[in-house]
């Protein structure tokens, strides 16, 4: 990877993992979060990011939802959902409707997700270059 700070957009509606998840990342990447499906999507339309790890269970707008936007609004953005629930049938949905590059399951290991980021921004400038 270059030097360049790429922008995650972090989405959960559980304070404590967004905490962790913004303490574990914030010296390597700039950083936009959203506690909801619905200030997700409205960081969407107004923000640039490289890369999104979304939640798929939130109160109101589910995580696929917000992936799906994504994929709307600019498809070479790499998408990782996480979830809590192992509800394989709702995770393939999920995979489906928001093109979803990577799906992890909480409990999250910060090491794992750290080297996944690392290895989807990789394929991100890799799809750059090719398009």
């Amino acid at each position: 990877m270059n030097d360049k700070k790429y922008t995650l957009m972090l989405v959960d509606d559980e304070d404590i993992i967004l905490s962790a998840l913004c303490g574990a990342f914030e010296d390597d990447y700039h950083i936009i979060t959203a506690v909801s499906g619905e200030e997700a999507l409205s960081k969407i339309v107004k923000e640039h990011f490289d890369i999104i790890i979304c939640d798929m269970r939130m109160p109101g707008i589910q995580g696929y939802d917000v992936l799906k936007a994504v994929v709307e609004k600019d498809e070479s953005i790499r998408r990782i959902l996480l979830t809590g629930f192992s509800d394989e049938k709702a995770a393939q949905a999920a995979i489906e409707v928001g093109k979803i590059h990577q799906y992890k399951s909480k409990p999250i290991n910060i090491i794992e997700l750290g080297n996944l980021l690392k290895e989807e921004l990789k394929q991100y400038e890799l799809n750059k270059k090719l398009s």
